[in-house]
């Protein structure tokens, strides 16, 4: 723990709250006390045991029977700390980050997004491509724009996965980030909406270490292919790191993806011994169905037959794949959320309030609507029936769809 600067200053509801007991910093985790920030906004708490009580004149928000796995918590002199995206989540709290200023601007969070859940029947894929801490997703809007994203999901019972790359690596502009390492209110940020992703039913796996080779820049890079990496050693030290950089962020992942899918059979065979879900076709049974590896018997190898969405232009084509699946063919795509950016307006409010438009005319919204038209609704990897050959949910939801009154595509 270390302490933070003088200069990071936060706001409720358009009121700065001046802090008399320090905040804290762990990595890129904000660590807030808890008691002095209740009392500074005008609530009152009881903690007993594992229950956490939080009362409002207007308000009451209960926190029953926490574990140490579900909220980070940790104590300092004798004062209780909580990190800062625990808070927002029992509280039920918005934010705004705004870097020049240094501020955090925290509100009551007016949105009633609950998780409707999504309707029975066959399973549909989805993973969100590329994301990490450089780019486009290092920018404090297009990371409120990616949480918008997740609300979408959310609200609409859509289940999705992350395709996480936990280090940065560009070397003609001297940049190497790794947010597990190396502080900045950015990469804070970052780490603030990745725990945002997980908490809207996002599962998060490893998109390689760096996705890049040499001078390349991650996200466009080849990191694994039979000339890279293509040693033992080189394999493991490189997925042993991605492990490692998730759990020092507490950063719980489910699955492992290859770069741009080039990894040789040789190295697949060492991917496997670390995981038990590989999102990627398995080398020489290139299909359109999940294969359990026949080396270990236990590995599934999980493939996006329906490709992905190049640009917003190409959106037709993936409709029109969408839309002539076959039965035998799984419905796996993967998606850059960056491309619906241009289709979310942010606004303010009241107090600057973080407001939002999300436009039903997104590619995102028309993969949505296609496949729930063609009977498929998404759910995770980790819900399927892996051994099943009909891909079908284990549980069954609550239908949202149905409440939206949504015109067939094409």
């Amino acid at each position: 723990m270390f302490l933070i600067e003088d200069d990071l200053k936060i706001n409720f509801e358009g009121r700065s709250i001046n802090f008399v007991i320090p905040i804290y910093k762990n990595i890129n985790r904000y660590f807030i006390p808890i008691l002095e920030f209740i009392k500074q906004i005008g609530g009152k708490i009881n903690i007993k045991r594992s229950k956490i009580n939080v009362m409002f004149k207007e308000k009451s928000t209960i926190c029953r029977d926490y574990c140490i796995d579900d909220y980070k918590f940790t104590i300092i002199d004798n004062v209780l700390y909580i990190s800062l995206f625990d808070m927002c989540r029992i509280l039920r709290i918005r934010s705004k980050w705004d870097y020049r200023r240094s501020t955090i601007s925290l509100y009551w969070d007016k949105s009633n997004y609950k998780n409707c859940g999504s309707v029975c029947g066959r399973a549909a894929l989805i993973r969100f491509e590329d994301i990490t801490a450089g780019g486009e997703y290092l920018d404090s809007d297009n990371l409120e724009k990616l949480r918008v994203v997740a609300d979408y999901m959310f609200s609409a019972g859509m289940q999705f996965h992350i395709a996480w790359i936990p280090r940065f690596v560009d070397p003609q502009d001297g940049i190497d980030n790794d947010i597990s390492k190396d502080y900045s209110m950015p990469n804070a940020n970052f780490l603030f909406t990745m725990e945002y992703l997980l908490n809207r039913n996002g599962i998060i796996g490893l998109h390689g270490y760096t996705h890049q080779y040499g001078d390349e820049v991650s996200a466009v890079g080849t990191e694994f292919n039979d000339e890279r990496n293509n040693d033992e050693k080189s394999i493991r030290k490189r997925v042993e790191a991605a492990i490692n950089t998730a759990k020092k962020l507490g950063l719980p992942f489910k699955f492992f993806e290859t770069p741009h899918y080039a990894a040789t059979a040789f190295q697949q065979s060492i991917f496997e011994q670390y995981f038990d879900i590989i999102y990627e076709p398995f080398v020489g049974i290139w299909g359109e169905r999940i294969v359990k590896s026949p080396r270990n018997h236990r590995t599934f190898y999980i493939p996006t037959p329906l490709g992905y969405v190049e640009e917003k232009d190409s959106i037709d084509k993936m409709i029109n794949r969408i839309n002539n699946l076959g039965e035998a063919t799984l419905a796996s795509l993967f998606y850059h959320p960056y491309i619906d950016f241009e289709y979310i307006t942010l606004k303010s409010g009241i107090n600057r309030y973080p407001m939002s438009s999300y436009s039903e005319s997104s590619p995102l919204h028309q993969i949505v609507k296609a496949l729930y038209f063609n009977g498929y609704n998404f759910t995770k990897i980790t819900d399927l029936n892996l051994n099943s050959k009909k891909y079908e949910f284990k549980k069954i939801f609550y239908s949202f769809l149905n409440s939206h009154k949504y015109s067939k595509l094409r």
